[in-house]
């Protein structure tokens, strides 16, 4: 069991940023809730809205929280869009945000409030344990209706995958389709003018040549999801964020110890190559290459004039 949830990956949507500057909203409200119907702290309960003399130091505490909540988000999201964050890691991160929390708690009562008659440890105590329930309630409705919405958000995946699979062949390979999580078609493109796809949260910016000019379009799908069905395609994962197209690559520089892919394309920025997908990527490289010398082979060979 300890294993099971130690290598258990959150759902995505729990990560996504909106849910989780969407999660610091819903605490404050419900807290606020919670605060107007009880009063959790019995001798140190200064935290109030009922209290006019405690009023403006209630809410210079609920700032210094929100405050942190934003910031402790902020630095969530931006660590796992290096990493996958496991469900214990999830976990120790919310407690750990209580845990402060309680400690700003601490010192404002400390500070503020005089005189007062319990123990640091003894306020400590009993802040983490109101805290506790406070946003235990809202993190456990917010992890629920994220798993509900990864649930639901595979079912859609498996539909659209099946969809896929009951695709007829169509006469123009180099032609791909690209659908949306509900397996509605989006965008019909040729290969060929493919550049790269950057994955943003829940979505992928594809990046595409029409008529000479740069041009993009956001596709609201996973990047796995993209990145599977354009498996016989030249392109290929090169990084966590990026996948690039290996026929419009110009070449790749290293910088140290980082790679980056150059496009045929001057406007477009240097593509980071991650260490992890660096293998991937010369193998794609090297199969487009041995694809395009049979197709030319097999080309010289049916146009070789007949001998008299």
């Amino acid at each position: 069991m300890t294993k099971l949830y130690k290598n258990y990956d959150i759902p995505k949507f729990l990560l996504d940023r909106r849910y989780l500057l969407g999660s610091v909203v819903f605490i404050l409200t419900f807290s606020i809730l919670f605060m107007l119907i009880y009063t959790p702290f019995s001798m140190t309960a200064w935290f109030s809205f009922k209290n006019a003399e405690h009023l403006g130091m209630t809410i210079a505490f609920y700032l210094v929280a929100v405050a942190f909540l934003f910031i402790s988000k902020l630095a969530i999201y931006a660590i796992q869009s290096r990493r996958n964050l496991t469900f214990i890691q999830y976990v120790l991160w919310v407690i750990a945000e209580i845990i402060i929390i309680s400690l700003f708690y601490t010192y404002f009562t400390y500070v503020f409030i005089t005189p007062i008659e319990d123990n640091m440890w003894h306020i400590l105590f009993k802040a983490f344990g109101c805290i506790l329930l406070i946003m235990v309630i809202p993190y456990t409705i917010i992890t629920l209706y994220a798993a509900y919405k990864a649930k639901n958000e595979e079912l859609q995946m498996l539909q659209y995958e099946l969809a896929l699979a009951n695709e007829p062949s169509v006469a123009y390979p180099s032609l791909v389709n690209l659908y949306d999580y509900n397996g509605t078609l989006k965008l019909t493109i040729n290969s060929d003018s493919l550049y790269y796809m950057e994955s943003q949260d829940n979505y992928v910016k594809i990046y595409y040549e029409n008529q000479g000019k740069l041009q993009s379009y956001m596709l609201r799908c996973r990047t796995k999801t993209i990145e599977e069905s354009l498996a016989d395609t030249s392109m290929v994962r090169c990084h966590r964020s990026y996948m690039v197209n290996v026929v419009n690559i110009n070449h790749i520089r290293k910088e140290g110890k980082a790679r980056y892919i150059v496009l045929t394309n001057n406007s477009i920025k240097p593509i980071p190559v991650s260490k992890s997908y660096f293998k991937n990527l010369i193998e794609k490289i090297d199969s487009c290459n041995a694809a395009i010398l049979a197709k030319r082979q097999k080309t010289g060979d049916t146009t070789e004039p007949v001998s008299e």
